[in-house]
């Protein structure tokens, strides 16, 4: 009689708890909706628009690396190419790829939370889109949300081949590692670290380990030799050896905070709250450091060393760690709610923090507003001066995105390849700015552009326009051959101050007098 009043007080929980997983997962859904909805109108800004812009001027005839001064690596530009040239090139079609991004990350977290509890996945994933909602339009499609998104999903494919013991999840693995590996380096080491890994367990569990090594390898290589490819096929192989060698080292060398700001940077309030409360149900439990739980250790490990290897705290530089930490603490959370005392407790208190913490991130995705008086102004002064006229006869000399923005909303040509101005102004003792300013030198002498921007600022920590003093050649050409024609100051933005000057070209003046301008 009394297993009889168990079995049915444990069917009766069961049922319960059934019951708030539907219930849960319906009330995040509502958050994701409500944040899709609310931001539907999101313009394409800051990094996207100006990856936009070196895509487009790619289209138009200009070779990465080889013609275009600019540090990103090869995967940055395929994935945005290949966006821009099947969903569209506007903003609704980047929306649409930042929102897939999303759905894939939490197909992944699912996938991998599937034999714990397929609720901790939907849990980590709605937290991760929310979380990347607050930080608003400035993030879509960033660079470590795609190699985020990616490493999800190599994960999910590594777990399922060793739950399923077949072998194609592994060249899935390869792949989707070997993508995140194209579009910034710090993944590759990371998915070599994954591969050996992998192989030790196998050997482990008696196993076969080279064919499912060669599956993992080939994976690996065949982004690598789309990439490849690509360098052969735009003539940029030994620019972007350059790159590797001297380019990618002076932008690292260009500084950012000091560690202790990083890491102070590196994680929010109500992230650390959530991860405080996992670490302590973890710490209790005791039972959460099979294999698969120790790689996603790996995996949040990882996600710090990126943001610390990359050095300049920007907020997507993040989004690593945090889609596994996410994961993670989703994992310890609900699978907390069945135990009892401490631990159903803990676990019971982390979920309903996550509840409130939802529509807070909502709110704030709604309330974070990209300032663009810069691009707008902008765009407003590039019609006023001829606008699609002036294409191939306009030069942006900028760091931040909204000059590039600018030219992409017009469509207009560069004269010239240069994208960072941090290239060309600086101490000349610097051998990649002697090269940067010669390559741009000669560009701007072959196609002498009517129009010159020259935005306020050097990257990383400069102000004004002083930069302009330290290469005189290029100061001089200004004074001789160029009258100013707007000043413009704005409010600041997210990212800092935002001014601009136009100077245009005296032999192509209108025949108005100087005092009209």
């Amino acid at each position: 009689m009394r297993n009889a009043q168990m079995s049915g007080l444990t069917a009766a929980s069961d049922r319960t708890y059934s019951r708030l997983r539907i219930l849960l997962s319906l009330y995040f859904l509502i958050c994701v909706l409500w944040f899709v909805v609310s931001t539907a109108h999101w313009k394409l800004v800051n990094d996207a628009a100006q990856i936009h812009y070196v895509c487009f001027l790619m289209d138009h005839g200009m070779a990465p690396y080889r013609d275009i001064l600019e540090v990103n690596w090869p995967g940055t530009y395929l994935v945005n190419w290949a966006v821009m040239h099947t969903l569209g090139a506007g903003a609704p079609a980047w929306r649409i790829f930042d929102l897939a991004l999303m759905g894939i990350s939490c197909w992944a977290m699912v996938a991998i939370a599937w034999p714990y509890d397929w609720f901790a996945g939907v849990f980590g994933a709605a937290l991760f889109i929310l979380y990347h909602g607050r930080d608003g339009a400035a993030q879509e499609g960033q660079r470590d949300l795609i190699i985020a998104v990616l490493l999800l999903c190599a994960y999910a494919f590594l777990f399922a081949s060793f739950r399923s013991r077949r072998l194609w999840p592994l060249l899935a693995f390869g792949v989707c590692a070997g993508v995140a590996a194209t579009i910034k380096p710090t993944p590759l080491p990371f998915a070599l670290l994954l591969l050996v890994v992998a192989v030790i367990r196998l050997k482990r569990d008696g196993e076969p380990i080279l064919k499912p090594a060669l599956y993992m390898l080939l994976g690996l290589l065949i982004p690598f030799a789309v990439v490849g490819a690509f360098l052969i096929y735009e003539g940029s192989l030994a620019s972007f050896w350059y790159l590797l060698h001297a380019g990618m080292p002076f932008y690292h060398s260009l500084g950012g905070p000091s560690l202790p700001t990083l890491m102070r940077l590196i994680i929010t309030p109500s992230v650390l709250t959530l991860a405080l409360i996992a670490l302590a149900i973890a710490a209790i439990k005791r039972d959460w450091w099979n294999w698969e739980g120790k790689l996603l250790i790996a995996g949040i490990l990882f996600g710090i060393a990126s943001y610390i290897a990359q050095g300049k705290s920007f907020p997507y530089h993040r989004y690593p760690m945090l889609a596994f930490l996410f994961l993670w603490v989703g994992l310890q959370m609900v699978t907390a709610l069945r135990a009892r005392r401490i631990v159903g407790a803990l676990g019971m208190i982390g979920i309903a923090f996550a509840v409130i913490l939802a529509p807070i991130y909502v709110k704030q995705s709604i309330h974070r507003l990209w300032n663009a008086e810069f691009t707008d102004s902008l765009v407003a002064d590039l019609n006023l001066l001829g606008g699609h006229e002036l294409s191939g006869h306009v030069q942006c000399i900028y760091v931040p995105s909204d000059c590039d923005t600018a030219l992409y909303e017009t469509r207009l040509v560069q004269s010239t390849g240069l994208l960072y101005d941090y290239l060309i102004f600086g101490s000349a003792q610097q051998p990649v700015i002697q090269d940067s300013r010669e390559r741009f030198w000669q560009q701007f002498q072959r196609n002498t552009p009517q129009v010159v921007i020259v935005g306020s600022g050097l990257f990383p920590n400069g102000r004004g326009y002083e930069k302009l003093a330290t290469w005189p050649l290029f100061q001089q050409e200004l004074a001789r051959n160029y009258v100013l024609f707007k000043d413009r100051t704005f409010r600041p933005n997210e990212y800092g101050p935002r001014a601009y000057r136009i100077y245009i070209e005296k032999t192509t003046l209108p025949l108005q007098p100087p005092g009209h301008y």
